[in-house]
């Protein structure tokens, strides 16, 4: 009997092309687009600089020396004006992104511990993280005009002194070879996991359909149980989840380099990432059972459905990555078995990890599962 029971659920799977497209489809375009938007956050250079207008009354030797080195960034595009610009609106008018007057002797008058400032204006929507960047900017090149007088006056040769920052070499570590995180690392595991839970949407339709068309009175009347009846919505869905996995790193490793991405690369061991698989799968349809128990319309479990898995991935730092989020929203995060499940994507696609690393997750997954599984048994029951 269980063996029909599984056909009768293939079935309806696979004749349900909406909801296939709805798993498949939907995640690979998030991972595109935002594998492409997020590009520009894991590296050290933007394809489009924030213009800068720096002025000055008269553009005096310290000006000049300092505007060579302003120049020299990855970030900000520098241009120059003579004069104290009044209307600050400029901004706007031109399209620059910050506006900065500099006074001419600002070298002097800091050498003479005189009171000088440098006002910075941007838009009101500037972030406040490009603004500090712009700032430290500014202060770390007028900081070395300093020292080089210094040297000067101590007579000491300054072309033959460096600039420590480039002295000063950079290396990520990881568990086994030296990798660096890019944004397709992160959207790939993370849009991975959100398609997974939203495979509540197809299970929760077909388990409403068949309650309302009494499709599960009649497989009980011939005395089968309510564990194979659960069972038998699992497995096929389990398949379907891992297809999903296989697919979506696929999208990864070789259609995100062919749209100017970097391409998906995966440290980890591939049984370990089989197993998270397995626990993030289950754990997603154990609570798609839940809802599809606790909905008596195929309405109810596709807002409620859809609404609790957009909360669990804002939490869980599908949408926003958690290392953006201030420290209460992180705390907040580990609430959600998405965050679980992606903090393990992460250290077994970044940091090549073992299974100790991830066995607090698994755990926290597999309990949840049960707990899940145990409610929608209990909801099954009492509606027998």
């Amino acid at each position: 009997m269980f063996r029909y029971i599984l056909k009768k659920e293939f079935l309806l799977v696979f004749r349900n092309l909406h909801a296939l497209l709805v798993l498949f489809v939907m995640p690979t375009a998030f991972i595109i687009i935002m594998s492409l938007a997020l590009q520009n956050t894991y590296s050290n250079s933007i394809d489009v600089k924030f213009k800068v207008l720096v002025s000055s009354e008269t553009k005096s030797k310290s000006i000049n020396d300092l505007l060579s080195k302003l120049e020299d960034n990855n970030f900000f595009e520098i241009r120059y004006v003579d004069g104290v610009i009044n209307d600050k609106n400029i901004i706007y008018k031109r399209d620059y992104d910050y506006l900065v007057h500099i006074p001419s002797d600002y070298l002097k008058a800091i050498q003479k511990n005189e009171d000088t400032k440098i006002d910075l204006y941007s838009k009101p929507d500037s972030s406040i993280q490009n603004i500090n960047l712009l700032k430290n900017l500014l202060s770390s090149n007028i900081s070395k005009q300093l020292i080089k007088n210094l040297l000067v006056q101590l007579d000491v040769d300054t072309t033959k002194t460096k600039d420590f920052y480039s002295n000063i070499q950079h290396h990520y570590v990881s568990k086994q070879n030296s990798f660096k995180i890019t944004s397709v690392q992160q959207s790939v595991p993370a849009w991975l996991i959100f398609s997974m839970f939203f495979i509540l949407i197809p299970i929760s339709n077909t388990f409403i359909n068949e309650k309302n068309f009494g499709t599960l009175n009649r497989i009980r009347s011939i005395n089968v149980s309510m564990f194979p009846i659960l069972m038998g919505k699992v497995i096929p869905y389990y398949v379907i989840n891992l297809i999903q996995v296989c697919f979506m790193i696929a999208v990864g490793v070789y259609m995100m380099p062919l749209l100017g991405a970097d391409s998906l690369q995966i440290k980890g061991n591939i049984g370990l990432i089989f197993i998270l698989a397995s626990a993030v799968s289950l754990a997603a349809i154990a609570f798609a059972l839940v809802i599809a128990n606790i909905a008596k319309k195929s309405e109810d479990a596709t807002s409620i459905g859809g609404i609790s898995n957009i909360i669990l991935a804002a939490l869980g730092g599908i949408m926003v990555p958690k290392f953006i989020m201030p420290q209460s929203m992180q705390e907040l995060s580990n609430l959600s078995p998405m965050s679980w499940a992606l903090d393990s994507f992460l250290e077994l696609f970044v940091n090549g990890g073992t299974f100790v690393d991830i066995q607090n997750s698994l755990f926290k997954l597999f309990v949840f599962a049960i707990i899940c599984f145990f409610i929608a048994y209990i909801l099954l029951q009492r509606k027998k």
